[in-house]
């Protein structure tokens, strides 16, 4: 708010380390109300207020076809038990409302009529509106193959409890989430450190050797059927999880690679996040489509046993492996089996001025190049 109040019932109150999540945990804590409502942005209560006592009750939010829905009227006693998750890693702070929801999983939540506030139809808020729908989704109870997260970071203090944040929150959690620092020289080692308290988080710390050798000595550790790739400057959706695993369901046993759509966004200095465009797949059948592939091909959900039969990421001569270790191993797995593409989106790509892949994008003709020159890519 950009105005002081002067009035003795309200009181404004300033976030807390930037958390939006542990600002209401510690006013609710020091309330001396038995309920709370939740009003958000100009929303306003309609003539018609009718609560039921020690119930929670919710108002739906809709853009365009995405309903979300929030908080609206919450007793003090519940807040207090099942307090808000930490905001600070979320890369859009309002997620944290629907999370709430969806991590309680209050299913006799009722619906308060409450007058939302008036939609911005603009793209990026309606794509930003569609991630944090996705705390909303509810579980599919079938069976599936067990799958691992995996994350190498170099260099990436800002980003990288976001990537590791949006990993662990999910709707159905990951088998395991391993992560490396690849000899970072800034405070990415300590950021990742903070992390191995947790439950099926492991994490591992080694001199800088490059993606494709850190990717290689995470693999080793892994003991789940299919492994998914997370750049440490990325993020994945709420049910990322639980979606690959509906698909991986139903994945050929000749197919060695998952793959579908992702979302690109815009890094701003001020750490806002605006939406660019969505990467939409398609399916590849042979090797030379591989260097004529438009976009990097993503995200990627490989088969464990395929990796291992090839022996992991290829460390290839061309920049000592440190530069489009995606394709060098999507060119080897392509001997195995076949890859899979179907039009999901569950992944976000950030753009960034440090970005590696960007501040190198110049060398990708003299990689394919000396791919052409040393393996077979017909």
């Amino acid at each position: 708010m950009t105005k002081d109040i002067n009035h003795p019932l309200l009181e404004q109150i300033s976030p807390i380390d930037n958390d939006l999540g542990l600002t209401l945990n510690y006013v609710i804590e020091e309330s001396k109300a038995t309920t709370v409502l939740f009003l958000y942005n100009t929303d306003y209560l309609q003539s018609d207020f009718p609560i039921t006592k020690d119930t929670i009750h919710h108002i739906e939010k809709e853009y365009r076809n995405v309903t979300i829905n929030y908080p609206a009227f919450v007793p003090v006693s519940t807040l207090i038990k099942y307090p808000f998750h930490s905001s600070k890693h979320l890369v859009f702070q309002e997620a944290v409302f629907p999370l709430w929801l969806s991590k309680e999983n209050f299913n006799s939540s009722k619906v308060l009529n409450i007058k939302p506030t008036k939609i911005n139809n603009f793209r990026s808020e309606i794509e930003k509106q569609k991630v944090i729908h996705s705390y909303s989704h509810k579980l599919n109870p079938k069976k599936a193959p067990s799958i691992a997260v995996l994350i190498c970071a170099y260099n990436e203090e800002s980003y990288i409890d976001a990537a590791i944040q949006s990993a662990y929150l999910q709707n159905e959690p990951a088998d395991e989430i391993l992560i490396m620092d690849d000899g970072s020289t800034d405070h990415t080692a300590s950021r990742i450190n903070q992390w191995n308290k947790y439950q099926r988080i492991r994490t591992y710390f080694q001199k800088n050797q490059g993606k494709a050798n850190a990717l290689n000595k995470l693999l080793s550790f892994v003991t789940s059927d299919f492994i998914l790739e997370l750049d440490a400057d990325d993020w994945l959706d709420y049910n990322a999880i639980s979606t690959i695993k509906n698909y991986l369901s139903h994945l050929g046993k000749k197919d060695v690679l998952l793959y579908g759509n992702f979302r690109k966004w815009k890094q701003l200095p001020n750490d806002e996040v605006i939406y660019t465009t969505h990467a939409k797949g398609k399916q590849i059948y042979h090797k030379h489509q591989l260097f004529k592939y438009s976009l990097p091909l993503g995200p990627r959900i490989y088969r464990t046993s395929s990796l291992n039969a090839i022996h992991g990421f290829p460390t290839i001569p061309f920049e000592e492996g440190r530069l489009y270790e995606d394709v060098t191993v999507l060119h080897s797995l392509f001997d195995l089996g076949n890859f899979c593409y179907h039009d999901f989106t569950i992944y976000n790509v950030r753009e960034h001025d440090q970005s590696i892949t960007k501040n190198n994008h110049f060398k990708w003709r003299d990689y394919v190049k000396f791919m052409e020159q040393n393996f077979k890519t017909d």
